[in-house]
C-alpha cells in the first residue's frame, strides 16, 4: 500500500492549507494519541471493559479521520460498533488496527 493511499492527501493539504509545520504538529499529535488509545483498547480486553472499548476507540477513529487516515478510521468505526465482540474478535481487529496503524505512522515519518 502507497503513502497516497493510506492518508487522504489532498484532505489532509486542505486541513494544513500549506503550513507544513502544523502538518509536523498534527502528526504528531495524532500519533501520540493513536498509542495512548491504542493501549486502552489493549487494557479494555483484558479487562473486558465493553465501555473502555468503546470509548477508545471512538476517540480513536475521530482522530484518524481528522487526519484523513480513512482506511483506519473504517476499522476503528468497526470496532466502536461491536463494543460487545469478544476478546478474539477483539484481538483480530487489533491486529487489523495495528496494521494500518504502523502504515499511518510511516508516513507521518516520512512527512518530517
Amino acid at each position: 500500500m502507497s503513502n497516497n493511499s493510506v492518508i487522504d492527501l489532498k484532505f489532509l493539504n486542505e486541513i494544513i492549507a500549506g503550513d507544513f509545520g502544523f502538518e509536523k504538529e498534527l502528526l504528531t499529535i495524532f500519533a501520540d494519541n493513536a498509542k495512548r488509545n491504542f493501549t486502552k483498547m489493549e487494557e479494555a480486553i483484558k479487562a473486558s471493559d465493553n465501555n473502555s472499548w468503546y470509548m477508545a476507540s471512538h476517540a480513536f477513529k475521530g482522530a484518524a479521520a481528522s487526519i484523513g487516515a480513512f482506511g483506519l478510521a473504517r476499522i476503528l468505526e468497526n470496532a466502536q460498533q461491536y463494543p460487545e465482540n469478544d476478546s478474539e474478535l477483539k484481538k483480530a481487529l487489533m491486529k487489523q488496527i495495528n496494521d494500518e496503524l504502523e502504515l499511518v505512522l510511516e508516513f507521518a515519518k516520512s512527512r518530517s
